[in-house]
C-alpha cells in the first residue's frame, strides 16, 4: 500500500495541535488542517472516502475540520482496555492508509500490504497505525522512505563511519586518547612521522633521499669529507717542502759556481 510518510507526519502534528491550541490560534491551524483533509480525500480510493465520510458524520459538523485529525484515548474506568484496530486513530488516517496506488509514487512510501509474506517485519509498523502509536511511527519515519527502526540507525551509522582497509577508523579528535585516521593519538598535535622521514598527514610517505648503508661510507658522509681535506693537506705540504728545496741547487747550477 502507499502511505505518504510526509502526510502522516502532518497529521501527527496537527493531532496533537487538536489537543493543546484553542482561541484565535485555532482558528488560524484551521486552513492547515483543510489543506490536509483535502489532499488526502483527493488521493484515496472510493472506499476510503466512504469509510471516512461514516466516521466524521458522527461528530458534530461545529468541530468541523479539526474532527477529521482528532485523536481518541481509551476509555475504561482505570483499566485500558486494547482498543479495536484504528479507533484512536484520526479519521484522515483512513484516507492516508487507503491512498490509490499511481505509477509515479514515491517508492519510498511504499509498505507491503499485511497479507503478503514480505509483511512480516513490517507488523510493528502497522500495528502503530492501528493503535495511533505515534513514537513508534516517527521512528520508522527516514529521509529515504520508511524503515525499521534497527535498519534506520545501523544505515546512519554506516554514513558516519569511515572505513578503511576493510575496517572502520574512529572518528578524528577523540578525547579517550585512541588513534585517530591521520595515524596519531586523540589527544596528541604532533603530525605522523612517515617512515621516509618526512611529515604528512595520514602517514602518506614522502620522497626522500636513499639512506647511505649501514656498512659503508658514502662521499656525502662528513668522515669521509673530512678525511679527505686533511689527505689533501698532507699532500700540499709535502709538495711544497719538495719544491722549496730544490730551488737553490737549480739557481746555483744556472751561474756557474762551483764549490771548493
Amino acid at each position: 500500500m502507499l502511505l505518504d510518510r510526509h502526510r502522516l507526519a502532518r497529521l501527527i502534528e496537527l493531532a496533537d495541535a487538536e489537543r493543546r491550541i484553542t482561541g484565535p490560534e485555532r482558528l488560524l491551524r484551521e486552513e492547515d488542517v483543510a489543506l490536509l483533509v483535502k489532499a488526502a480525500y483527493d488521493d484515496a480510493t472510493d472506499a476510503a472516502r466512504a469509510a471516512f465520510m461514516a466516521r466524521v458524520k458522527q461528530m458534530p459538523t461545529s468541530a468541523w475540520p479539526w474532527s477529521a485529525v482528532q485523536a481518541a484515548a481509551p476509555r475504561g474506568n482505570g483499566i485500558i482496555h486494547s482498543p479495536e484496530p484504528g479507533a484512536l486513530a484520526p479519521a484522515t488516517l483512513l484516507l492516508l492508509r487507503g491512498q490509490a496506488d499511481a505509477a509515479d509514487a514515491d517508492p519510498g512510501n511504499r509498505v507491503p500490504d499485511r497479507e503478503r509474506p514480505e509483511a512480516a517485519t513490517w507488523e510493528l509498523l502497522h500495528k502503530a497505525l492501528d493503535l495511533w502509536d505515534t513514537v513508534t511511527l516517527k521512528r520508522w519515519m527516514a529521509p529515504q522512505g520508511w524503515m525499521a527502526p534497527r535498519l534506520t540507525l545501523a544505515t546512519q551509522a554506516t554514513k558516519n563511519t569511515v572505513v578503511t582497509g576493510g575496517g572502520s577508523a574512529p572518528p578524528p579528535g577523540n578525547g579517550g586518547g585512541g588513534k585517530s585516521p591521520g595515524g596519531s593519538t586523540g589527544n596528541d598535535s604532533t603530525p605522523p612521522t612517515n617512515p621516509g622521514g618526512g611529515t604528512t598527514p595520514g602517514d602518506m610517505p614522502v620522497p626522500t633521499a636513499d639512506p647511505a648503508p649501514a656498512t659503508g661510507f658514502t662521499w656525502r658522509h662528513p668522515a669521509v669529507l673530512a678525511a679527505g681535506a686533511t689527505a689533501l693537506t698532507t699532500v700540499g705540504v709535502v709538495l711544497f717542502g719538495l719544491r722549496s728545496s730544490r730551488r737553490p741547487a737549480i739557481s746555483s747550477g744556472t751561474r756557474g759556481t762551483t764549490t771548493p
